[in-house]
């Protein structure tokens, strides 16, 4: 039985924050918004496929997190431990800009530290001590009681994000650039990459 190599886009800071009005504010002045796509990051929805994904060598882990892709299952909101880690901290970075403890620079600054962390923390990059990635309990018992019945395939894995709809976006092409000498082509996971965008860290 192949793996299923179906995914959905992650978010970075979850909805919540934003309902907490002076998070919201302090992301509004910082300029991240939930819904702009360097807040997502691509996860397979499977918790088996990330399993079998993390059993591969290092430099195929390796690969895919440079190409923007999660080594932790798409949850989407579902578990609340998230926001709750990250609206005390965005509670603790108003109130020092607030009482101008904080500049404008150093807001920025603390915004975009913790913004980069918890990108780390999405992919699955903070690692516990007993080197298990960091995540929430619902992704810790889905990827617990998942039993791949293959091994991760990067062919397969890339023509399904191939042939996913929203790496093709429907905008109007953009006009031809000018001709240059050509130049070697990227991989297959350096154009996945370049498909979703480069993200803020």
């Amino acid at each position: 039985m192949e793996l299923n190599y179906g995914f959905e886009l992650q978010t970075i800071f979850p909805k919540a924050v934003w309902l907490v009005p002076e998070c919201k504010a302090l992301l509004d002045e910082v300029g991240i918004a939930h819904n702009v796509q360097g807040n997502h990051v691509p996860a397979f929805v499977d918790p088996a496929t990330i399993v079998a994904l993390r059993r591969e060598p290092d430099k195929v882990r390796t690969m895919m997190l440079e190409a923007g892709w999660s080594l932790l299952p798409y949850e989407g909101e579902a578990s609340p431990e998230k926001a709750q880690f990250l609206i005390p901290q965005l509670l603790e970075i108003h109130a020092k800009a607030q009482s101008r403890a904080y500049d404008a620079q150093a807001t920025q600054h603390a915004v975009w530290d913790l913004f980069g962390f918890t990108k780390k923390l999405t992919m699955g990059e903070i690692l516990g001590a007993d080197g298990s990635p960091t995540c929430s309990e619902l992704t810790r018992q889905r990827m617990q009681g998942a039993r791949p019945a293959s091994g991760f395939e990067i062919y397969k894995a890339l023509m399904a994000m191939a042939g996913d709809e929203r790496n093709h976006p429907a905008t109007e092409p953009a006009p031809p650039p000018p001709v240059k000498p050509a130049a070697p082509t990227p991989g297959p996971l350096g154009r996945v990459a370049r498909v979703f965008g480069r993200r803020q860290s």
